[in-house]
């Protein structure tokens, strides 16, 4: 792997101590992460205290709170182009949306306002390792780390504990799981909105997570008239990418020990599973509800595409808002994207693990030569 990792503070600084100390026993942490277990250990029972008020602080709150009950989910796997849109829709104050402020420090941000963003700016690192997207404390972020720092219930947990694809299985594609694990997701995901709620009220929710394109069902349930946009990408591209993203990022998070053909068949599994459970799920979305859009045409032409997802959802102030999504969208020309021509995903078994999401996606198969049988196929951990 690379060398040139960036120094992070861990998601788990601020976990609720007893839902660490409980991963911890059904995990274990490598030699060469106990240091990171003790500074996580320190930092989650002296914020306790801090925690315990702010989720008072959020039951008071959301006492007289009006929910909007149809978000816009944006699905798609990693490096899809989900991160684009969604900085780009949060652009419109329409939407609401979870800040990375919230994301990394969730029990402490509703009553910890500007003194916590002080001390956690510095660690901004200004842009994103695995694509240099310029980042702030305020910009949107995903739910799903957020929800690991005070429930069991998040795919997340099989980051951060790589060696263990329990917690992916069942909250991500909801795979062996029980009506308790799904209701205890529920709450989960449910308080986490709450939080986006009272950071925006009367927005409407903007939320994307690649996690979520394994769980449409659920969210279904959850928000019957939800939005949903799907972005795809050409896994050739998509699935090198997601490659760096963990060798820059998720691997800093790790608390065990992996090897590179771990990580690589980690990489391979996640992209078929979730990737099997959209295709076929996503024809579950009634079709007012549902874009799909294809992030090689929404990297051309951004505003048309968005103007589409607009009218296709009814929000009837695209014209309002164009001016401000322009100049966001000229702002980024001249961004320049990282090359994975060196990645060490090779392009076989991108073609002979991932052939179905091709064909579905309508991506041509490109001309090989002749490829021997691969006898290593990712298991299904």
């Amino acid at each position: 792997m690379a060398n040139d990792k960036l120094p992070q503070a861990h998601i788990y600084y601020t976990i609720n101590p007893f839902k660490w100390f409980r991963l911890l026993r059904e995990n274990g942490v490598s030699r060469s992460k106990l240091g990171e277990a003790l500074k996580i250990s320190f930092f989650s029972i002296i914020s306790y205290p801090i925690q315990l008020l702010d989720r008072v602080a959020v039951l008071i709150k959301s006492r007289n709170l009006v929910q909007d009950e149809e978000p816009v989910f944006i699905v798609g796997h990693w490096r899809s182009g989900t991160t684009y849109l969604h900085y780009l829709m949060a652009k419109d104050d329409y939407f609401g949306y979870l800040s990375l402020f919230q994301a990394f420090l969730p029990n402490i941000t509703t009553i910890g306002g500007k003194l916590f963003k002080h001390f956690f700016k510095p660690l901004v690192p200004g842009k994103r390792p695995q694509d240099n997207i310029e980042v702030d404390i305020d910009v949107p972020a995903e739910e799903e780390n957020a929800v690991s720092t005070f429930a069991m219930e998040s795919a997340s947990h099989s980051f951060w504990f790589p060696k263990n694809e329990k917690y992916f299985k069942h909250y991500a594609l909801f795979e062996d799981t029980s009506e308790e694990n799904f209701n205890g997701w529920k709450k989960s995901y449910q308080r986490l909105m709450t939080k986006v709620a009272i950071a925006f009220p009367g927005r409407k929710p903007l939320i994307k997570n690649p996690h979520n394109s394994g769980r449409i069902p659920q969210l279904l349930k959850l928000y019957p008239n939800a939005k949903f946009i799907h972005i795809h990408r050409n896994p050739l591209k998509v699935l090198p990418s997601t490659h760096l993203m963990y060798d820059k990022v998720v691997t800093t998070q790790f608390l065990q020990d992996f090897t590179e053909e771990e990580l690589h068949d980690k990489i391979f599994y996640y992209y078929k599973s979730s990737m099997t459970n959209l295709l076929k799920d996503i024809k579950k979305i009634p079709k007012q509800n549902l874009y799909h859009l294809k992030f090689e045409d929404f990297e051309l032409n951004p505003l048309s595409e968005l103007e589409a997802v607009y009218k296709q959802f009814g929000f009837g102030h695209f014209d309002k808002v164009l001016p401000v999504f322009q100049d966001y969208v000229n702002s980024k020309k001249s961004y320049k994207k990282n090359s994975h021509r060196e990645s060490p995903i090779s392009t076989e078994r991108i073609l002979e693990e991932c052939a179905f999401a091709f064909e579905a996606l309508n991506y041509p198969m490109p001309k090989t030569q002749t490829m021997k049988p691969n006898t290593k196929l990712a298991k299904a951990r």
